[in-house]
């Protein structure tokens, strides 16, 4: 096959089967148990409906029978779904099989049409020509049945060429994944992961707006892919889209960078950790640190933009780590890094069963660093997860403070300045943080060529006009988003508190359970006692903060929690109050990344409601964690 060559005979998708009895099921009767699966199987993918309703069935009678009813979900969560260390991973791929954890978070037709055949042959055996034939797996059909809506990002195929990683960092959150996590990298050939991509490409159609389903586990180092540039170069016949590539930046060579240039536009989140060579080795076990570090000047030669990442982890000591976060933040900021981004360490109890660190002592240390750091550079400083620092230095929540600006961007060059709040846009009034960014986006992708923009400023109204074609490196529109404006996150869209109303009123709740985070629960709390929405007081909200045991270490994240962990803030919510809510209602950001409504596991969050026995709703909305 010639190195650049479209796919001449498709990638074969294959799964396994798992036939051996399963001891959990407590039915004597094996048909009567092949209808439960079967009925269960489809209900984890659809809901019934009668006419314009939406119908929950949690049991069936036979046509033969129509006293006795029969429960559909009578399993109880085993210790797969929980996560737990004793975790039997019966379902990950091996012997040349996909991952049907994976497919069952992105794409359940497939857990779906695994879990039927096992259902089926469990009381049947196929045969050809009168012999039984044994199976232990299935393979997708046609490809071209298996094209899904898509966003159609160029990592979508070439994301699958990360299976691999040239570095060890100590910190990597790798190393602590769950064994139940959905998000597994198959052990393949690099031919293979070629082969796949190819594929992929063939199908990939961004004036379609669609492409295959998607696979993808954690994804490591894509440069270390023999094939990544052949790859790429075949991408970019397709797609003008900006290739995102995240690199630890090992491989980040004069040439490379000069081939990379040419694929422009390009950009990179460059995990280089620290500009220090000789801790750049320990942190990361890097032989060649000299490589990364001395990429920065070539990158903004070749008017590559990127991000500079830093991983602060308290190597040594705390004050050695803020010490050497400060250089390294002053040596992207010299190399016109396009933001630098601090993201705050944390680990899972798969990573270490005894305590590294206390965070809120090493979160809090490197949180002050950075704001204090923001008053000496130019290069705007974002530190992850944000909200953890506008819970700890701001009493409002949700203000459109900018906390940085871009590099020779329209916004630096029209004088706006760090701590400017955005009052208006273009004449339109700001509420909020999510609101101007809405607002500046449009603006970014408009064909305007100016746009104000009025802040208060030292309590004083200023208002700026900006020049949106009046910019320069690192600037870049094909990345930026709103001018050259940095602001604190997010931030809670307003309008989450309308759609929490309509689902109360849609079941005419009084007493309603939410279930937040430690990180947006102040926002939260803020934005519903200013709400108007609510002001009558007639429905009692009891908000709860469901605790990480999946993950657990020092994780903390809403957007980390699976099924089990709701499941299990529900239970100890009903034994300390003693009363039942007529309403439980989760955000949607934890099932956001396919598009099925499963968790982190693939486990469908339909298992919340049929687990405890209370109304469950997902209250739509965007990852807050950006």
């Amino acid at each position: 096959m010639a190195e650049e060559s479209v796919a001449s005979e498709d990638y074969v998708f294959r799964y396994p089967l798992q036939l051996e009895p399963d001891s959990r099921r407590g039915s004597q009767d094996p048909l009567l148990e092949m209808l439960r699966a079967q009925l269960e199987n489809i209900l984890n993918l659809v809901v019934p409906t009668s006419g314009e309703k939406e119908l929950k069935i949690d049991g069936f009678k036979l046509l033969r029978d129509r006293e006795t009813i029969y429960k559909i979900f009578a399993r109880q969560p085993d210790e797969e779904h929980a996560g737990g260390e004793g975790s039997q991973i019966s379902n990950r791929a091996k012997d040349g099989f996909q991952d049907v954890k994976n497919a069952a978070l992105y794409e359940p037709r497939i857990e779906f049409i695994k879990a039927q055949q096992e259902s089926l042959l469990s009381v049947i055996a196929l045969e050809k020509e009168g012999k039984v034939v044994g199976v232990d797996g299935f393979r997708l059909k046609n490809l071209k049945d298996w094209v899904v809506p898509s966003a159609c990002d160029p990592i979508e195929v070439f994301g699958y060429a990360g299976a691999r990683c040239d570095t060890d960092c100590v910190f990597c959150y790798n190393k602590g994944n769950p064994p139940s996590l959905a998000l597994g990298v198959l052990k393949r050939s690099a031919t293979e992961e070629w082969e796949e991509m190819l594929t992929r490409l063939k199908y990939f159609s961004p004036t379609g707006g669609f492409g295959l389903f998607p696979s993808l586990g954690d994804t490591y180092e894509v440069l270390t892919h023999p094939k990544i540039m052949a790859v790429l170069r075949q991408l970019r016949r397709k797609t003008p889209e900006v290739f995102k590539i995240t690199t630890n930046g090992r491989l980040l060579t004069p040439a490379k960078i000069a081939e990379l240039g040419k694929l422009q536009p390009l950009y990179l989140y460059l995990s280089l950790n620290s500009a220090s060579p000789s801790r750049r080795r320990k942190l990361m076990r890097d032989r060649k640190p000299e490589v990364a570090i001395n990429a920065l000047p070539l990158l903004r030669e070749r008017a590559i933009p990127y991000t500079m990442v830093i991983v602060p982890w308290p190597l040594d000591s705390i004050p050695e780590m803020l010490e050497d976060l400060a250089s390294t933040v002053a040596y992207a900021d010299g190399h016109d890094s396009h933001v630098i981004q601090i993201n705050l360490p944390g680990y899972s109890k798969y990573f270490s069963s005894e305590k590294l660190y206390d965070l809120e002592e090493v979160w809090s240390a490197i949180v002050a660093k950075v704001r204090e750091l923001r008053e000496k550079i130019a290069t705007p400083i974002v530190v992850m997860p944000s909200m953890y620092e506008e819970n700890l230095y701001e009493e409002r929540k949700n203000v459109p403070k900018v906390m940085g600006l871009v590099k020779n961007s329209p916004a630096t060059a029209a004088g706006l300045m760090k701590g400017d709040v955005i009052v208006a846009v273009n004449g339109l009034t700001v509420a909020s943080r999510p609101q101007a960014r809405h607002l500046l986006a449009l603006l970014q992708e408009a064909d305007n060529a100016s746009a104000q923009v009025t802040v208060k400023r030292k309590g004083r109204s200023l208002e700026f006009t900006l020049n949106l074609q009046n910019f320069s490196y690192p600037y870049s529109p094909n990345v930026d988003r709103h001018l050259g404006i940095v602001l604190m996150g997010t931030g809670l869209r307003l309008n989450y508190l309308e759609k929490l109303r309509d689902i109360i009123n849609s079941y005419k709740a009084k007493h309603v359970l939410f279930l937040s985070s430690t990180l947006v629960k102040p926002n939260f709390e803020q934005a519903l006692v200013e709400s108007p929405l609510f002001a009558s007081g007639e429905t009692q909200i009891d908000i709860e903060v469901p605790r990480n045991n999946f993950f657990g270490g020092n994780v903390f994240m809403g957007d980390l929690l699976v099924v089990q962990d709701f499941i299990d803030s529900i239970k100890e919510y009903l034994e300390r109050k003693g009363k039942r809510p007529d309403l439980v209602v989760i955000p949607s950001s934890p099932f956001n990344l396919g598009q099925w409504k499963r968790d982190l596991t693939g486990r469908v969050y339909l298992d919340i409601e049929r687990e405890v026995g209370i109304p469950v709703e997902l209250l739509d909305c965007a990852t807050i964690y950006d």
